[in-house]
């Protein structure tokens, strides 16, 4: 590990793990979004359906839209898992929006059988691929 990074490893149960080195990286805490540098402190922490943010000292930034998950940060090493993570270059952008409509009709014309639950993390998760593939941050 290059000094003055950290490495973030993302983890998915569908997935192969991916690695990176960098210099600061975002995330969708259950408590708010927070950033993580080199030198940050022990941290266990929820995470919500958002961006993951991995930004590089040269400006060569990654996007990766996650659903919820668990982050685990010790001694310049971040751990992410999560039930779905995609980088925003793979979003298929016209299936998230396809996705997102869905679940804004399911809210709008509600029926005895809607799981509001459910279509509201639709929502979030639709919006986290969009973002990720436009590479927006918070």
């Amino acid at each position: 590990m290059a000094e003055g990074t950290i490495t973030v490893e993302l983890y998915g149960p569908e997935r192969d793990p991916v690695r990176f080195e960098v210099h600061e990286a975002v995330f969708p805490g259950g408590g708010g979004v927070f950033t993580v540098q080199p030198g940050h402190t022990s941290l266990l922490t929820t995470l919500l359906a958002g961006v993951v943010i991995l930004r590089t000292r040269e400006g060569d930034d990654q996007y990766f839209a996650i659903s919820d998950g668990f982050a685990e940060v010790r001694d310049d090493h971040v751990r992410v898992l999560s039930s779905v993570f995609e980088s925003g270059q793979d979003v298929d952008v016209a299936r998230a929006e396809a996705a997102r409509e869905r679940a804004e009709s399911r809210l709008r014309k509600p029926d005895e059988d809607l799981d509001l639950a459910r279509a509201e993390m639709a929502i979030h998760r639709a919006l986290a691929r969009i973002q990720a593939s436009k590479r927006q941050d918070y």
